[in-house]
């Protein structure tokens, strides 16, 4: 299987959906283990051995992994300020390498500024989504911060984040969305956007399935809802459950998903998604370079074709770095497969390359 081998010698998950159906196309957990081996004689040893194991084999990471979305995570925060009227297409930021205010820093690399949304999205910004979410916290409008962050959370739980999807397999876990009141008991009230600035750029509390980040890449794909995602195509002689056929929308309207969009496909024509580029169909993608203790893990999700999406993909490689380093390119190797029905001599040889490449983790506990 492509994505078995793509994954070889590293840690880290992709997940496939079909955005028309919810269907689960492809589901890799990387690493693997050879499932006879817990079977006769000696499977409780090699259990044992395998539950010892640093590298967390058994982990089934698509759908158990928790982690920090990093900058994909920029997408439903472009899609909740749009919605919200804290920005418009024209709003434009400052980024001097990064977002500086009252004492604060979130560093970013260096780009035109100020900047906007499009430009944000495509180059993956970080000032310009701090920015965003500290104005939407602060905002008269909401009368407090618990309250304005109530309404913030209210449309990440909408795109599937905070709580389990619904997907027909054990054990999957639900991620971290914080409320008002965590941060109320973390600072005893005192508390405003500078404080819970990482949640603009999917660091700090958030953490997320790799699932649930290629149903975000579904949602914005379907220009506004999901179907929940589900590995069991048709049963023998039954109906397929109504939880697997159902449209979940999200209260933003289509046309800020349009705007959104039109980001996603230009980070792939000339901003940090370069390397999905298909001249065969149109991608929109958006990379993730999520901080942890060690080196960055490297993230992408994205869709293809734009206006008629067949697939949506996220692709998790633990301290891979940039997210166009491993994220990207593992990501459009998988879209092309599934697309084209093959892939090209070029993009067997890539595959052979990334398959080839090993990420040292050394002895860390994961």
């Amino acid at each position: 299987m492509l994505g078995e081998k793509l994954m070889q010698n590293k840690i880290g998950s992709i997940v496939a959906i079909e955005p028309k159906t919810g269907e689960i196309l492809c589901m890799v957990s990387a690493p693997s283990f050879n499932p006879t081996e817990l079977s006769g004689r000696h499977r409780g040893e090699h259990y044992q051995e395998l539950q010892a194991r640093p590298d967390k084999p058994l982990l089934n990471r698509p759908i158990q992994g928790t982690y920090p979305p990093g900058s994909t995570f920029k997408t439903s925060q472009a899609l909740t300020l749009l919605q919200e009227g804290i920005i418009d297409t024209r709003t434009k930021y400052p980024c001097n390498d990064g977002f500086s205010f009252r004492g604060l820093r979130v560093g970013c690399h260096s780009h035109s500024s100020p900047l906007d949304l499009n430009f944000a999205i495509a180059t993956s910004c970080n000032s310009y989504f701090c920015w965003g979410y500290y104005y939407m916290i602060g905002a008269a409008k909401y009368g407090t911060p618990q309250k304005a962050l109530t309404v913030w959370k209210d449309y990440m739980v909408e795109m599937g984040f905070g709580y389990t999807l619904g997907v027909d397999l054990p054990g999957e876990a639900r991620g971290m969305i914080p409320n008002s009141d965590y941060y109320d008991r973390h600072y005893n009230r005192s508390w405003n956007g500078l404080t819970t600035i990482s949640n603009s750029i999917g660091q700090g509390e958030v953490t997320l399935t790799p699932l649930q980040i290629a149903n975000l890449g579904a949602t914005i794909a379907n220009r506004g809802y999901y179907i929940t995602p589900h590995v069991v195509k048709t049963v023998d002689g039954e109906q397929q459950d109504t939880a697997y056929t159902k449209r979940h929308y999200v209260s933003v309207d289509k046309e800020n998903y349009e705007i959104v969009v039109q980001g996603m496909r230009q980070s792939v024509i000339d901003g940090t998604c370069r390397s999905a580029n298909n001249p065969n169909y149109v991608v929109c993608g958006k990379t993730g370079t999520a901080q942890n203790r060690g080196i960055d893990h490297s993230v992408f999700m994205g869709f293809a074709p734009m206006d008629d999406p067949q697939i949506a993909i996220a692709v998790y490689v633990e301290n891979g770095g940039f997210g166009a380093v491993y994220g990207v390119p593992i990501g459009a190797l998988m879209m092309e497969q599934y697309i084209m029905g093959g892939l090209s001599e070029a993009s067997q040889r890539k595959v052979e390359d990334y398959s080839n490449r090993v990420i040292d983790y050394g002895e860390e506990e994961r």
